[in-house]
């Protein structure tokens, strides 16, 4: 009972089954009520004949013989005569006495002078058989208004009821086959409605389950049919915005999974919605699977962020992970009644970022340092000169001495810091030539012999078992060599060794410079070409450099398309080498 198809075929039956047994009940009534009124009129047609025929001019003695020979027998009529207390005194049924005894209601309505008519009394006939009968009594007066006479006729209605009884069999029939054709165009019709609904719900339920490229027969131009149209043409279009929902989900993804930004999205309860590859790699997971609380304590941000967070329209914090620094950016998404749905946080590893502030911060303070001592220096000697010092000479001269050599000090701070500039802004202009390095260093080992000596350490260059011929500018070059040569001798003790060769791979001609000095603390190592970044600085300033030789170098070989690299083991030594490339270098660099 659950399918409406079952429904409808009960139905239908129902609705025949009461028309069948209406129509026929009707039937059967408006039958029966026919068949008694045409016995009634046959009892009263034969009564009067019995009257006109044998009572009206005859003897009560010759009734009997009168009315066996005058009144015509109708088939399964009686007629009787009886006196005025019931007595039968005259029968078609019986041909003498003693006449039959009849009780019947009409009768006794006739005695009272009343005419009357009865069915469905059962009694014996003359043969003994029980029958029921149809019957009329009618009451002959006299004069006086005293019934004299009654006729009693009586029909056997064992016909009519025979007659009855097949009609209603008929009917019964009619109706069993009207119940079978019933439910066979029942079953149809309800196919033809429920055909198409099964259809409906079975394409809805794919369609459910996600398919969407489906398309359901219009079998008819009804409602059903419209509506199959209808579902047709909704699954068409669902199909298309699907399809374009599709790409731009993997618009987004793609998009979001390719970005230099991690994001990770939270819901409101504070379970993880999704985390792009970036994320991943800042954090420094294979895969996040915290929920916010979790994420919120594993990385100590306690900066007053939480899930709902009311107006505000986004919250930044910075923390670390490992070496990285993070930025953090809290931002809440809401729904379209204006509730917050849930929190998306895009992460910057701001880590460069940061060196790089913290490195112009450091190169501000080293050049605040670095110009505040020698002008400390100046003014302190020149307020000296000033307050009566000129007045001995060979303390003026001393002091004027000091404030050249700080005055010397800051111009060539000043030509560093300029020629950094410089470089940095792509405005110096290489003076490019073929330069054959075994006669270059072997020039640059006799010019800085005499400094070694001095110290007692050993300069050596090793000449290359063939030319090695550089592209680049030959003062810039040589200005690296003297600045690693120079900080190899100034970094060294006393008998250090110094040793100048060439190497080469398939791509670089390597000019390396090998020393026993003290060499360089790994944690140091990295950043010995920042500028103004000193090992020791004491001991670095007290020896007179400006702390940007090795930045200048690097750039100079940079600009040369090489690169300039250390290896160093604290206690044991350095090893600088400059990369030149075997090809032809296009500069990018000009003077302006």
């Amino acid at each position: 009972m659950r399918s409406i198809k079952w429904k409808l075929i009960i139905m239908y039956l129902g609705l025949v089954l009461i028309v069948m047994i209406v129509s026929g009940s009707y039937i059967l009534l408006s039958l029966r009520n026919i068949e008694v009124e045409k016995s009634r009129g046959q009892l009263e047609s034969y009564a009067e004949k019995i009257y006109e025929q044998v009572i009206e001019d005859g003897d009560t003695e010759n009734f009997q013989e009168t009315l066996l020979r005058t009144v015509p027998n109708a088939v399964g009529i009686q007629g009787n005569i009886l006196d005025a207390n019931g007595n039968t005194i005259a029968s078609t049924t019986v041909l003498k006495e003693p006449y039959p005894l009849y009780t019947d209601q009409a009768i006794v309505a006739a005695m009272n002078g009343t005419s009357s008519f009865s069915s469905g009394k059962k009694s014996t006939d003359s043969f003994a058989l029980l029958k029921e009968w149809m019957s009329y009594a009618a009451s002959i007066k006299g004069t006086d208004e005293e019934v004299n006479y009654i006729i009693y006729t009586r029909l056997d209605a064992g016909d009519m009821r025979t007659s009855l009884d097949q009609t209603t069999k008929t009917i019964i029939i009619a109706v069993a086959i009207s119940l079978l054709l019933a439910v066979i165009m029942g079953y149809v019709f309800a196919q033809t409605l429920t055909g198409p609904i099964l259809a409906l719900t079975k394409g809805a339920k794919n369609m459910a389950e996600g398919n969407f490229e489906q398309s359901l027969k219009v079998r008819s131009v009804d409602e059903i049919g419209q509506l199959t149209s209808s579902f047709n043409y909704m699954a068409s279009e669902l199909t298309k915005n699907m399809s374009e929902i599709y790409q731009e989900k993997n618009r987004l993804e793609i998009l979001l999974h390719n970005m230099s930004d991690g994001v990770i999205s939270f819901k409101k309860d504070g379970e993880l919605m999704l985390a792009n590859t970036a994320a991943t790699e800042m954090l420094g997971v294979d895969k996040i699977e915290m929920d916010f609380s979790d994420f919120i304590r594993t990385y100590d941000i306690n900066s007053g962020v939480y899930l709902d967070m009311g107006n505000e329209p986004s919250k930044k914090v910075t923390f670390p992970v490992g070496k990285q620094f993070i930025n953090a950016t809290f931002t809440p998404y809401y729904n379209a009644a204006g509730q917050i749905e849930g929190l998306v946080v895009v992460l910057q590893d701001i880590t460069e970022q940061k060196k790089l502030d913290d490195m112009r911060k450091e190169f501000v303070a080293n050049v605040s340092h670095e110009l505040r001592t020698p002008l400390t220096t100046v003014k302190s000697y020149t307020e000296t000169l000033m307050d009566g010092a000129m007045e001995d000479k060979e303390i003026a001269m001393e002091f004027l001495g000091i404030i050249d050599s700080e005055a010397d000090r800051m111009a060539f701070l000043v030509r560093d810091l300029l020629q950094l500039s410089r470089f940095d802004n792509k405005q110096v202009h290489l003076d490019m030539a073929e330069i054959e390095m075994n006669e270059f260093l072997s020039l640059t080992v006799k010019q800085n012999k005499i400094h070694a000596e001095a110290k007692r350490q050993d300069l050596t260059f090793e000449p290359y078992r063939e030319m090695v011929v550089v592209h680049g500018d030959r003062d810039r070059v040589g200005q690296v060599v003297n600045n690693i040569v120079t900080n190899a001798m100034k970094y060294s003790l006393e008998q250090a060794s110094i040793k100048i060769y060439i190497t080469e791979d398939d791509t670089y001609y390597k000019i390396c410079v090998k020393d026993t000095g003290m060499g360089i603390a790994r944690e140091d190592l990295p950043r010995i070409f920042e500028r103004f970044y000193r090992v020791d600085k004491a001991r670095s300033r007290a020896m007179g450099g400006t702390g940007l030789g090795l930045a200048i170098a690097k750039e100079i070989m940079e600009s040369h398309r090489g690169r300039l690299t250390a290896e160093s083991e604290y206690g044991k030594g350095t090893t600088m080498t400059m990369w030149f490339p075997k090809e032809l270098p296009l500069p990018e660099c000009k003077e302006v």
